[in-house]
């Protein structure tokens, strides 16, 4: 908790008193019922180094479901669906140094299976973690990102429609607008979650939503440290500890250039280009395989290759098979020039020193009805260049 508040997060939670009274009923009703769920220990674990890691699956971690484990698979419209480790280095972009990231979540469809939890349960959260590989510019801890939305059910109790579950994560407070990966290197988690109507933090998230018609942005970390949002995750856990996991992951190491994939010490990891993303729970991916060859996305969901575009494509998306679970994401990447990075071309005046970087040697300043260009060039030459 002291970690949270020093870090601004529980502004957002805490600046309600319904909201504040609620969080008070979720702690205690869950340290009255201890082992109720397996949330508190995945949590409290998000963040902790796995004792052993291969591939996408950490079975021996707290809390862990293994037929929800996140598999992501990237689509290209040459070379379809395929898995984010068939995915080779020269890929990525030829970005020599820290980049920019930012994603957005297409779509969610549940299966039949998940859609019948769904509407028992009657809510779902789905949170999205972006970390920094490494630290920047000297700080003590590498940053996070981390961004939480709501799914609440339509009036008929059921889950919205497609069309409807679309979710920008920089609508949090646009705290997800632009992600800094020093190096290009960083890890990603997404997990989907339903907590029990049983519990009191069914009540809180209520009580954070507006607009329950729709996935609805809850709550948004803007660049806190790691160790913040380990002491954040951990509160998280203890408040939905009552809870099924639909989508399932710790943050999985992500390479989003060639330098980053190329400086790596491990195989392990993912190269995540930039463009569309599907992930898929463990426990379906043997029913996707068949139709690897046979999907494409469009709208934000699978539909087949020769579906008739005089169809609705979320018409089509909900009834194609096979009939799975999925997230459909899409990630941008641009380079990002580094702050102190040295500009070419400056020259330092007698009185201004030589820190100015370009940009303030073209800053103008008003004096009277007088305008001056603050530059090193002599003052006789008053032609424009």
């Amino acid at each position: 908790m002291n970690e949270l508040a020093a870090s601004g997060a529980l502004a957002g939670l805490l600046a309600k008193p319904d909201t504040a009274s609620a969080m008070a009923a979720a702690i205690e009703d869950t340290i009255q019922e201890p082992g109720a769920g397996n949330a508190a220990a995945f949590w409290g674990s998000f963040l902790a180094a796995p004792v052993h890691e291969r591939g996408l699956l950490h079975k021996t971690q707290p809390g862990t479901d293994a037929d929800r484990q996140v598999n992501f698979l990237h689509f290209d419209s040459n070379k379809g669906l395929r898995y984010a480790d068939q995915i080779d280095p020269s890929e990525l972009p030829d970005y020599p140094g820290d980049v920019a990231v930012s994603m957005t979540v297409g779509g969610i469809r549940l299966s039949t299976a998940d859609r019948a939890k769904f509407e028992e349960l009657q809510s779902a959260q789905l949170r999205i973690d972006m970390l920094q590989g490494q630290q920047m510019y000297g700080m003590i801890d590498p940053l996070a990102w981390m961004a939480l939305a709501a799914i609440f059910p339509d009036q008929g109790g059921k889950l919205p429609p497609l069309q409807n579950l679309s979710f920008d994560p920089s609508s949090t407070a646009n705290n997800m607008q632009k992600i800094v990966l020093p190096g290009g290197y960083g890890h990603v988690a997404v997990n989907v979650s339903m907590v029990h109507k049983a519990s009191a933090f069914w009540t809180v998230i209520n009580t954070l939503v507006t607009d329950a018609s729709h996935l609805a942005p809850v709550l948004g970390l803007p660049a806190i440290s790691v160790t913040a949002l380990t002491g954040f995750s951990k509160l998280y856990g203890v408040l939905a500890n009552r809870s099924t996991f639909l989508f399932q992951a710790r943050p999985q190491a992500a390479y989003a250039t060639q330098s980053a994939r190329e400086k790596a010490s491990s195989t392990i990891g993912m190269n995540l280009p930039q463009g569309d993303y599907v992930l898929v729970p463990q426990s379906h991916t043997d029913d996707l395989k068949p139709y690897l060859d046979k999907m494409k996305l469009a709208n934000g969901y699978m539909v087949p290759k020769d579906a008739s575009t005089a169809d609705s494509t979320y018409e089509t998306a909900e009834k194609a098979q096979p009939d799975i679970s999925y997230i459909t994401m899409h990630m941008s990447v641009s380079p990002l020039m580094q702050i102190g990075e040295p500009q070419n071309g400056g020259t330092s005046s007698g009185s201004g020193g030589g820190s100015s970087s370009s940009s303030s040697k073209k800053k103008s300043t008003t004096s009277g009805s007088k305008t001056t260009e603050t530059t090193s060039k002599p003052e006789t030459n008053t032609k424009p260049e």
